[in-house]
């Protein structure tokens, strides 16, 4: 199967015909919802933020696992979207991800936003996951991996507020030790541009050239300041520059990148493949981080990726979610796709996924490694996600009449 063509006026479903012909509908019966409650990491390093969850049943019991991206204070109303959506897209006729992602769009009515398509997105890799099962590979498999089955991945701390040069120093020691070999850290987070440019210096002192830094600006309402902070920094050359300007402000981004001549990165916070095609369009960016359980869709990713690869430009998406579903959803595209830069990996959050998930994954020296079972590959342990999570949801679908 050929996922990446050049643009030749076919649509996403013609490119990716090969797998629909392997893929049957799927029947489904029950969609569960789960929130997990906010907690602090076992090593006190940061909070675990609430993960949402979705499982879809389909009429033969097989079950597929799915994640949405949540802010705070939305969680209830993308969970209450994914039952809704359900019931008006999924019932009746057997559906698959394509049929489900055209479904999805028509009844946005072209409103989509970010929670709608945290919801599709959820829903979609639910979809996936039980596809890939029902044909007993892994879905990086399904999606044209040919065999891949690891990725290069990165750490990224968000360490808490007001912290000091010491803190960035101390835990990029302890994530040295745990293998990983690239780190991304928020600077902006320090008082002043002066001490988050020092901090900057210092800390590529310490972790030396073998360790890639990669620096997330975090969108300042001022997009000046990311410009005076990277004078301050102008003997540092960052592996990337993430959101120094809202990643709505293309025009920003533009100025940024060819002021600096820094290697930009955008996309976590915007959904939907219009955005994306605007960014490449106007030359904003040298890679696209669209978070995995947001974006839309896996359908989404694909083509932003592959209208990224016709325009050289890298994608490595987004994962602020859990270490278990939405992560291995990111590493098997990751897999299946020719550009994948380095995937986003929060250590704090592994522990956290190991008290209810079996992963679908391995870590070691700096990369992932997808385990070969069918699917995601990852195996939920429903009583602990049950004494996890403080929100819990259930529909049966019932076909219309």
């Amino acid at each position: 199967m050929k996922v990446f063509k050049k643009e030749d006026g076919k649509s996403s479903l013609e490119r990716w015909s090969d797998t629909i012909s392997l893929m049957s509908g799927l029947q489904l019966i029950r969609v569960e919802t789960w929130i997990t409650t906010t907690t602090h990491s076992e090593d006190n390093c940061g909070a675990v933020k609430p993960f949402l969850f979705v499982r879809l049943t389909n009429n033969d019991e097989t079950v597929g696992w799915g994640e949405a991206f949540v802010n705070p204070c939305r969680e209830k109303a993308v969970a209450e979207i994914i039952h809704a959506l359900t019931q008006a897209a999924l019932t009746g006729d057997a559906v698959t991800p394509f049929s489900f992602q055209k479904l999805a769009y028509q009844i946005s009515g072209q409103h989509r936003g970010l929670d709608y398509m945290a919801a599709t997105s959820a829903i979609e890799i639910a979809l996936w996951d039980l596809a890939a099962k029902q044909l007993k590979m892994p879905l990086c498999d399904l999606l044209g991996a040919k065999g891949q089955r690891e990725i290069a991945i990165y750490a990224n701390y968000y360490s808490r507020p007001n912290p000091t040069i010491e803190t960035y120093l101390e835990r990029a020691k302890v994530l040295m030790a745990q293998g990983f070999r690239a780190i991304k850290i928020h600077p902006l987070q320090i008082s002043n541009l002066k001490a988050a440019a020092d901090c900057v210096l210092q800390l590529k002192t310490f972790v030396g050239d073998d360790i890639d830094l990669m620096l997330d600006l975090g969108g300042p309402q001022n997009p000046d300041q990311s410009l005076e902070f990277m004078a301050l920094i102008a003997p540092f050359k960052p592996y990337w520059l993430e959101e120094p300007a809202d990643g709505e402000d293309i025009q920003s981004l533009v100025n940024i990148r060819q002021s600096t001549g820094q290697r930009i990165m955008t996309g976590e916070k915007q959904c939907g493949v219009p955005h994306f095609r605007s960014l490449l369009a106007a030359g904003a960016a040298d890679i696209l981080n669209p978070d995995i359980a947001g974006v839309g869709g896996i359908l989404d990713l694909l083509e932003i990726a592959a209208m990224a690869h016709s325009k050289d430009v890298s994608v490595s998406p987004h994962c602020w979610n859990s270490m278990t579903i939405a992560a291995a959803a990111m590493l098997h595209v990751c897999c299946a796709i020719p550009n994948a830069e380095m995937a986003e990996i929060y250590p704090e959050f592994l522990a956290h996924g190991a008290r209810m998930a079996t992963n679908g994954f391995a870590i070691e020296n700096g990369r992932a490694m997808l385990s070969e079972r069918p699917g995601l590959g990852v195996e939920i342990n429903e009583k602990a996600l049950f004494e996890l999570s403080a929100h819990y949801q259930m529909s049966d679908l019932i076909k219309p009449i």
